[in-house]
């Protein structure tokens, strides 16, 4: 098999990363955009020694779960890889694969989007000149060309409206001295937030105060100045350039003082389904101690606290700890605190007690540290939330060795058109 070469194949399964599988003379070629049952002339473009990369030339079959794309650019934009893919079997095949990854634990149907477009809080659209020409959009796969794009169909329609609004009056020298432009806005309270990323503030003042005489509903607007050499998207000095430095959010009732650096989940209404997932299966009985490790600002905990006897919160980021602990204050939660502590150095000197864990990793999941952690702890009962199957999948084998047993998993689609999968575990100690 050489680059060039044309095959007439079927596709056969759908990775978790959403490339069609099929063979040609027995080695595998993985092609985006080719759905299981479809059967295509295909071009290989790359090749390996355990497989190749091809791409569809013609399509002679089609499966009943294609649909055609809404966003125009969604074969060129790396932001939704199933755009391609109706919305119902969008959530099948996520089924799939967690049955496939968890072939002996109790995993429940995907809990699917009543809102599967238009639905994400946030968005930072990277910036760059070309031809004497501002462009701002995402980037393609596997690399930092930008797809230029007037809207993005999985963004709230106000940061549509923000992005539409800045696009078509940044100046080529404002746009060359940015790298990105971050808009984040609440379904809840309304609230929208502007932070310009770049080297340095080139007139800056005068626009920002066009825009928020254009939508008054920005609050916040922020210059993060950022020269660093590699992919980080935020440096570490900024300045207020209108308003401050946060907005205000809702999370399961709770108000949220939100600063633009702090972490929080992109689809509001299924952020809610999560949290409330994580509370139904953590059972609680109103006498516990509930730790919370990688806290964040708060929000898991805080929708927790109404259900436990404590809450106890443990994070390095001290802006995400005063944070947190200013919406403890903000909505009077007596049995909540937060401390900014190394989770190595808490777990050292911790002494009370912890009846139920709740994690919520990055992607790459626990570290062993973490595991450590977990095993000094020793609660009864982890909540474990995961934005990655496979690495939830590995912890939960780590965590099988110290005595506990993942109970159930229900996976929740907050991040519908990709293949993003979010999920919580039940895990549950096993004593002699």
């Amino acid at each position: 098999m050489k680059k060039n070469e044309q095959y007439t194949v079927e596709c056969l399964s759908l990775t978790d990363l959403g490339a069609g599988v099929c063979k040609v003379d027995g080695q595998v070629v993985y092609v985006y955009d080719f759905l299981p049952g479809e059967q295509a002339d295909i071009r290989i473009i790359k090749t390996y020694s355990k497989y190749a990369i091809g791409k569809v030339v013609a399509l002679h079959k089609k499966s009943e779960a294609r649909t055609d794309p809404v966003c125009p650019v969604a074969k060129r934009c790396g932001g939704c890889q199933m755009q391609s893919v109706r919305y119902e079997a969008q959530c099948d095949f996520k089924n799939k694969w967690m049955r496939d990854l968890f072939k002996d634990g109790d995993v429940r149907p995907i809990l699917p989007a009543k809102e599967p477009l238009f639905y994400r809080n946030k968005a930072q659209f990277p910036v760059s000149v070309q031809n004497g020409q501002v462009e701002m959009g995402f980037y393609r796969p596997r690399s930092n060309t930008i797809v230029d794009t007037a809207q993005c169909w999985i963004q709230s329609r106000p940061i549509n409206e923000i992005f539409a609004w800045i696009k078509t009056r940044l100046s080529i020298a404002q746009a060359e001295a940015l790298r990105h432009v971050m808009i984040r806005v609440s379904s809840q309270t309304g609230e929208a937030q502007v932070v310009w990323i770049g080297r340095e503030n080139v007139g800056l003042d005068d626009l920002t105060a066009r825009m928020v005489e254009r939508f008054p509903a920005i609050q916040s607007v922020v210059f993060n100045e950022n020269r660093r050499a590699d992919n980080v998207i935020l440096g570490e000095r900024y300045t207020v350039l209108h308003g401050r430095d946060w907005i205000e959010e809702r999370c399961m009732g709770n108000r949220v003082k939100l600063h633009f650096k702090a972490f929080f989940q992109v689809d509001p209404a299924q952020m809610e389904a999560l949290y409330q997932t994580a509370i139904d299966l953590a059972d609680f009985q109103g006498d516990e101690t509930c730790v919370e490790l990688y806290a964040g600002t708060g929000t898991i905990g805080m929708a927790m606290a109404g259900h436990v006897k404590e809450v106890v919160g443990v994070e390095i980021v001290p802006e995400a700890v005063e944070n947190a602990n200013e919406n403890v204050r903000w909505n009077g939660l007596k049995n909540c605190r937060y401390v900014c502590q190394d989770a190595t150095a808490f777990v050292g000197e911790y002494a009370g007690a912890c009846d139920v864990l709740v994690v919520d990793p990055p992607r790459k999941g626990m570290s062993e540290e973490g595991i450590g952690h977990i095993e000094k702890l020793d609660p009864e009962k982890i909540i474990y939330i995961s934005c990655n199957p496979k690495t939830l999948r590995r912890d939960v084998e780590r965590l099988a060795q110290s005595g506990y047993r993942c109970e159930i998993i229900q996976p929740v689609d907050m991040f519908p058109y990709t293949t993003g999968i979010e999920c919580v575990a039940r895990i549950v100690k096993e004593r002699a």
